[in-house]
């Protein structure tokens, strides 16, 4: 699988199991300003050769309400780590999970680490 698949194909889960639906509400890159969504996007890693690649990923979610974020956060995290789903040979949560607020939105930002071949 190359970057650009592994990157769809974390987006495409991440909408999945947190019941949002995918390019509306989840996106690759940026969010549009002024509306809640959730954004996926590759931060670091490495591909392998012959071997796998690994990448780290930034996801964060905006809410209207802090309910709204603490549900995406335990669908997204709490089915971590996964084992050789959704073409993925692990699918690690890094360093928690932080939350906060701003300007009346509700925030989630978390990590993945996503090993694939």
């Amino acid at each position: 699988m190359d970057i650009n698949t592994a990157e769809q194909n974390l987006t495409r889960r991440v909408a999945r199991v947190s019941g949002l639906e995918l390019d509306r509400q989840v996106l690759r890159g940026a969010l549009p300003g002024g509306a809640p969504g959730v954004r996926v996007r590759f931060v670091s890693g490495h591909t392998g050769n012959a071997a796998l690649s690994e990448f780290v990923a930034e996801i964060v979610g905006v809410f209207a309400e802090p309910d709204e974020a603490r549900a995406f956060a335990a669908a997204v995290w709490g089915g971590l780590p996964a084992y050789f789903a959704d073409g993925f040979s692990a699918l690690v949560g890094e360093d928690g999970v932080v939350f906060s607020e701003e300007r009346g939105w509700f925030t989630v930002t978390g990590r993945i680490h996503a090993v694939f071949g």
